[in-house]
């Protein structure tokens, strides 16, 4: 395993030296997104006399396409050989939480002891952000049939385009991508299991030294596309248990998926995808998830279906499903959009009675597999694209949500449900 990791860094070492012969021709291109967002909510927070009372509203930096961070900073780079036989992408991303968050100033408004005129009602960004390296990795093509990737991979090839992606997350590695014939993508791949509990091992903050530790375990990876222009494409992915080498919390269990992609319609999207998970105790304990991915275009008008559903195989779980339809009009530079969540079983991810989680976007809500939890979202905005590279949208997120339980808050106030409302201001710039 420890070849491998030295085998990546060369690779990327290689190509990038490359690029730096070649600086003129390296593309670069990103974005800026963040905004304001004005949050109001029933949550209760003590009142300062030993009673309860709703938390007061509050600011805090709020970006769409960062959904719960407050900002996102995103620089891309590509460089390509005058061949087409090798080349490097990577990926610079800065993003942060609020104080408001992530901080004290959230756990001192829920202490019941605490006094809440201690606690701002403005909130910042964070001093430090995290940076992170999603993808950094160099490719060599060779005999016309065989890619090798190395570094923090992203590669498309076995991804029908909908919910769930290929290697790129699975951290520091190689993988070998093998095209006998046109349209068929064969891969394989051996990545370096992290020591964070997020398996992350591109976060620069934390220190590459800190995340790849366990360099005699890997993960590997075995993936099978086909595309057939103008008809479909289909995808599938098997990742074998593997063992984080006495880091219990990063073993991962046998995982595969699959998907199918509709490709002979002009302006319409149609995605089915299913991820498997546990299948070695599969009988017992194993989990299957289903998402749909259903879009069409007519002249300026969009709409579609955003649909999941999860099945985990336990006696004492439900079955869990969430529609998301809706509906966009661009006329000229003006989209309005309206977008509404009806999540059975479900929640906005990181909510509880005491914190309102993330914000309401398709990707920011997850299965608690309890039929008697539920989530309804409703997200009316517009967007105006100022030039051809800034756009400002202005929206309100209201999330509705019920519990199966009741949740305690301030003073041991029990509920079993709250209200979430955020109305933002988002600017995004694009360079």
């Amino acid at each position: 395993m420890k070849r491998i990791v030295y085998a990546a860094y060369a690779i990327i070492l290689a190509a990038a030296t490359a690029g730096t012969a070649f600086a003129q021709e390296f593309k670069w291109d990103g974005y800026i997104n963040s905004g304001l967002g004005l949050v109001m909510t029933d949550r209760q927070v003590p009142d300062g006399n030993g009673g309860v009372k709703n938390a007061e509203p509050y600011l805090t930096a709020f970006g769409v396409d960062s959904q719960q961070w407050g900002y996102r900073f995103r620089l891309n780079g590509s460089y390509t050989n005058e061949a087409k036989t090798a080349g490097v992408k990577l990926r610079l991303q800065g993003q942060s939480k609020t104080d408001k968050d992530s901080n004290a100033a959230t756990k001192g408004e829920l202490d019941s002891q605490s006094d809440p005129k201690t606690v701002t009602a403005i909130t910042t960004i964070n001093a430090i952000p995290v940076i992170s390296l999603p993808i950094a990795y160099g490719w060599l093509t060779f005999f016309d049939a065989f890619t090798l990737n190395a570094g923090i991979i992203d590669d498309s090839a076995w991804t029908a385009g909908g919910h769930m992606t290929d290697d790129m997350g699975e951290g520091l590695g190689l993988s070998l991508k093998i095209s006998p014939v046109s349209g068929l993508d064969l891969g394989i791949g051996a990545y370096a299991i992290s020591s964070l509990g997020s398996g992350d091992n591109n976060t620069l903050a934390a220190g590459i030294n800190k995340n790849v530790i366990n360099v005699w375990n890997a993960k590997y990876t075995f993936n099978v596309g086909y595309t057939l222009p103008n008809a479909f494409k289909i995808t599938a992915t098997f990742r074998p248990k593997n063992d984080a080498g006495g880091s219990s919390n990063r073993d991962e269990s046998m995982k595969a998926s699959a998907g199918l992609r509709l490709l002979m319609v002009k302006d319409m999207t149609a995605i089915a995808e299913a991820y498997l998970d546990k299948l070695e105790e599969f009988d017992s304990k194993g989990a299957v998830t289903i998402f749909e991915t259903l879009g069409y275009k007519i002249g300026g008008l969009s709409f579609g279906l955003n649909a999941g559903e999860y099945i985990v195989i336990d006696e004492k779980k439900d079955f869990a499903v969430n529609f998301n339809p809706w509906v966009s009009y661009a006329l000229g530079g003006i989209a309005p959009r309206l977008d509404v969540v009806c999540f059975l079983g479900g929640q906005p991810s990181g909510s509880s009675g005491t914190a309102e989680g993330s914000y309401p976007r398709i990707a920011s809500y997850s299965a608690t597999n309890n039929a008697k939890d539920s989530v309804v979202g409703i997200s009316p905005s517009v967007k105006f694209a100022i030039d051809g590279k800034t756009s400002l949208e202005i929206g309100d997120a209201v999330n509705f949500e019920q519990w199966h339980e009741n949740h305690y808050g301030a003073s041991g106030h029990k509920k079993n449900g709250k209200i979430t409302n955020v109305f933002y201001i988002d600017v995004k710039w694009s360079f």
